[in-house]
């Protein structure tokens, strides 16, 4: 009897700690038009027709298990090309444990360490594009006396955005998210800033 229970607990552990080490996306949708369709988690780099997962939507909702040797990855999680306009794509880092993920026009992914902090850089990514939008149409229909402030005004909140992103890759640039965010944003940075981080990326 001891020696049953003692291999059920060890038989319930292995599995915990192999569940633990699994990546599976859990997803939601705001209505079931898109019953039956499927959905596909495409690896941001080298692509190919046997990298890619996918999960079949149920009403609302799917579920895609990431597979091993996509652990670790960046990936997008997007629909058919018909049917973009209406769910918009999105980042989403293959972490181990449950990362959940909403399909919409604006789309967003937590649930995990990484893919949280990823979600974050995306909602401070889209204030700043709507903020130097704004200012660069009020620049064009400025007069000259009032480009020079205008001018300042995006050079400044360039600077407040991406001494942010600056301080995100510090916190993560032991891992694959600071990595991803530096290749995307090291032409902007300072170059002190840059010297501090050539050396974990290099």
């Amino acid at each position: 009897m001891k020696i049953s229970k003692f291999i059920l607990a060890v038989f319930t552990v292995c599995f915990t700690a192999c569940a633990t080490r699994n990546s599976v996306i859990e997803g939601t949708l705001s209505s079931d038009r898109y019953d039956k369709e499927v959905v596909y988690w495409v690896p941001y780099k080298d692509a190919s027709s046997e990298t890619v997962d996918s999960g079949r939507i149920n009403k609302n909702t799917f579920q895609i298990i990431i597979s091993s040797h996509n652990l670790g990855k960046m990936g997008i999680v997007r629909v058919r090309p018909q049917l973009r306009l209406g769910l918009q794509d999105i980042l989403v880092f293959a972490e181990a444990g449950t990362i959940h993920v909403h399909l919409d026009s604006i789309s967003r992914a937590t649930g995990t360490s990484l893919n949280e902090t990823l979600q974050y850089w995306k909602d401070r990514k889209r204030t700043y594009d709507v903020d130097s939008y704004t200012l660069r149409r009020k620049y064009r229909a400025a007069d000259k006396d009032d480009q020079p402030s205008i001018n300042a005004e995006m050079e400044n909140i360039s600077a407040e955005y991406h001494n942010d992103i600056y301080q995100i890759i510090v916190e993560n640039k032991d891992n694959e998210l600071g990595k991803f965010l530096y290749s995307l944003h090291k032409r902007r940075f300072t170059p002190e800033q840059n010297e501090e981080l050539n050396h974990h990326f290099d």
